[in-house]
């Protein structure tokens, strides 16, 4: 038997019984972490535009997108890119867009610590996240209204600043 439960925006107060009702039985319950175009319309729109931008090329060319394509020069840097999909996806957690445990729709690449040598999406996201990139366009709709979650990334960033022990290096840091 396969039970599939949708619940958009529950109440705090709801979602707290349900995710301990979903513990007590979690040998049973398998969780819905796959990437729908609902939910990539909902990554791609809480995104800053440099982020964007990296999802829609990787999207537009089958899944991997050259760092040459998206820096302006071959000195300019694209640090700090991938901590704005990091905080997208651990914001629509938050807001209980989809589950903790989701892939990141997109991963830097490289020779380890260094210059990102391009990004890579999943073949299997690709069509998912071109259709939702799509339907973002034709919406209308403002993507980045009022650059708030521009502003959710700098407050996130201050939280982490306040919240390392003294001595201790941010992730950020090197």
């Amino acid at each position: 038997m396969r039970i599939t439960v949708t619940i958009d925006q529950p109440s705090g107060d709801f979602q707290t019984k349900l995710l301990a009702l979903l513990a007590e039985h979690a040998a049973e319950v398998e969780m819905d972490t796959a990437w729908t175009v609902q939910r990539a319309e909902d990554y791609y729109r809480s995104l800053p535009e440099r982020a964007r931008r990296i999802v829609r090329e990787a999207a537009a060319r089958d899944g991997y997108v050259p760092s040459e394509e998206l820096r302006d020069d071959e000195n300019s840097s694209l640090r700090g890119h991938s901590a704005a999909l990091s905080r997208a996806l651990r914001r629509g957690f938050m807001l209980g867009k989809w589950p903790e445990n989701m892939r990141p729709p997109i991963e830097p690449q490289g020779p380890g610590f260094g210059k990102v040598v391009g990004y890579r999406m999943p073949d299997d996201l690709v069509q998912i996240f071109y259709t939702a990139i799509e339907n973002t366009a034709k919406s209308g709709r403002p993507v980045d209204r009022l650059k708030l979650n521009e502003a959710a990334d700098s407050m996130q960033e201050m939280g982490d600043i306040l919240n390392t022990p003294p001595g201790k290096k941010r992730a950020t840091e090197k």
